[in-house]
């Protein structure tokens, strides 16, 4: 028995627009290219052929590193057991799964290997080889767990929200992400709330920082708060609260398998 860990991220566009952007889907088929080839920390790093299932596109993303091997063999005219250096070149892969309705994507992770961090960098490395598409990987707030932080707090004293521009405009968005973003044109906001840890009491979270905590469900706001438990601070911060489901598994488990286990998590993420 294994278990198979499935984290969930956003794929999203940056803030800036470009004049070649066209639908997701067809920004996906751009950008994900088998044919490129991105170098870190000493790995090769590309995607496979992407396959297109109904709403959902998946693939799989490695790396190539080369190396020595002693290969060990018989030389007859000297009549002995030779060890000869040769080189070789290994690899490692995960796979991962797009929600093209949600935009949200689905990878395994293989640690010590291919952790969260080196996926998402070397995915965004990948996206940005073809900046026309102007598609990055975002994290997911989870405002769930915001809020169930904040009521284990005595008072929260600081809020911070790092907000961007919706894809794919602002129907249906909170009053304060409409005057702070669409009204001023702007790419991006920085929102900051603060109360004086010598007065009593705490900011209130039902109100507007329930807006800007929601605005993050999408992927487009990042949050960091500050509070106090028993006169001891403590922080909330957004990008540490990554979703994950862990599924155990019966090993061998075939490529087949690992997409569907994918795939399933990420119909459950969306209810």
């Amino acid at each position: 028995m294994a278990r198979l860990l499935i984290f969930f991220s956003k794929m999203a566009y940056k803030a800036q627009r470009t004049l070649f952007q066209g639908g997701f889907t067809s920004d996906i088929e751009k950008a994900i290219d088998p044919d490129i080839v991105i170098s870190r920390y000493g790995r090769m790093w590309r995607f496979s052929k992407p396959i297109y299932k109904h709403e959902f596109v998946m693939g799989k993303l490695g790396y190539m590193t080369s190396g020595k091997e002693t290969k060990t063999y018989y030389d007859e005219k000297r009549k002995d057991f030779i060890e000869q250096p040769v080189d070789m070149k290994q690899g490692h892969y995960v796979q991962w799964v797009v929600d093209l309705s949600t935009q949200v994507i689905a990878f395994e992770t293989k640690p010590p290997d291919i952790r969260y961090q080196s996926f998402v960098g070397a995915f965004k490395d990948l996206l940005n080889e073809n900046p026309d598409t102007n598609l990055t990987i975002e994290s997911i707030v989870e405002s769930d767990k915001f809020f169930e932080w904040a009521k284990k707090v005595d008072r929260v004293t600081k809020f911070t929200a790092k907000l961007r521009t919706p894809n794919p405009d602002f129907a249906s968005r909170p009053r304060i992400i409409r005057e702070l973003l669409e009204d001023t044109d702007a790419d991006s906001a920085k929102v900051e709330i603060n109360k004086n840890r010598e007065s009593d009491g705490t900011l209130n979270t039902e109100k507007t920082i329930r807006d800007l905590v929601e605005y993050g469900e999408e992927g487009y706001s990042t949050v960091i708060a500050h509070g106090f438990k028993d006169g001891t601070r403590r922080i909330f911060d957004s990008k540490r609260q990554t979703p994950i489901e862990r599924i155990d598994v019966f090993l061998p488990i075939g490529v087949e398998k690992i997409w569907n286990h994918i795939v399933q998590a990420l119909k459950k993420f969306r209810k």
